[in-house]
């Protein structure tokens, strides 16, 4: 689960950068979470990071966005299932 947690924690810092980047809208309820548990030193919601990648390979239409947050919700769903 650390391994988890350190990546998730990269993801978020990454996500953060790029909605900067491309204008997404700090006010976003993702992004507000995100920057709320990055500043709160919480592990990061997987929820507000696949919202966050999906919504920048909108913006983009960047594969390697799409493959992570489909990747980060496959994680999300099979939490859900246990």
């Amino acid at each position: 689960m650390d391994r988890l947690r350190t990546e998730t924690e990269e993801l978020r810092d990454r996500a953060l950068v790029l909605a900067n980047e491309h204008g997404v809208d700090p006010a976003s309820w993702y992004v507000r979470v995100l920057e709320e548990g990055r500043k709160e030193h919480l592990e990061p919601d997987l929820g507000a990071l696949v919202r966050a990648y999906w919504e920048l390979q909108r913006l983009t239409g960047r594969a390697d966005l799409r493959d992570e947050w489909r990747r980060l919700a496959d994680v999300l769903w099979q939490g859900d299932a246990a």
